[in-house]
């Protein structure tokens, strides 16, 4: 069939065109990704726990394999303060994820709520969750 011919056989379909329309004009809008929302975790051991105690240790070697069973975990970085000043927390945490709701996965994953169990008797903590801010 010529194109001539086959461009006047879809002229009679209406239909066809129609929903060929709104195919191309979707796919013709701009992609808009969602935000990626970061997870910031500070920690603050609680009085006569140290670095040295074995609840200690087992609470980080939890947290350090979390994101082996937990794919959705993007960019984590975990890390002992090094900081000698008085308002610094001992350990931090930040991980990336691709949106809001691959975070509440997270929050609510099975392995994710071990390590905090771990992390509640040894330490206090604060959380920030935010997506990046719009230039």
């Amino acid at each position: 069939m010529s194109i001539n011919k086959y461009i006047s056989h879809l002229q009679g379909n209406t239909k066809f065109l129609k929903l060929l329309f709104w195919i191309l004009f979707c796919f013709s809008l701009p992609i808009h990704a969602q935000k990626q929302v970061t997870h910031l975790v500070l920690f603050k051991l609680k009085p006569g726990i140290t670095k040295t105690d074995d609840r200690y240790k087992l609470a980080l070697e939890k947290l350090k394999i979390l994101p082996r069973k937990i794919s959705d975990m993007k960019d984590c970085n975990m890390g002992e303060n090094f900081s000698q000043r008085p308002i610094a927390y001992d350990f931090g945490l930040s991980v990336v994820f691709s949106s809001r709701k691959k975070l509440d996965q997270y929050l609510n994953h099975p392995e994710h709520l071990e390590v905090v169990t771990a992390w509640k008797e040894i330490a206090d903590w604060h959380i920030v969750d935010f997506e990046d801010m719009e230039e």
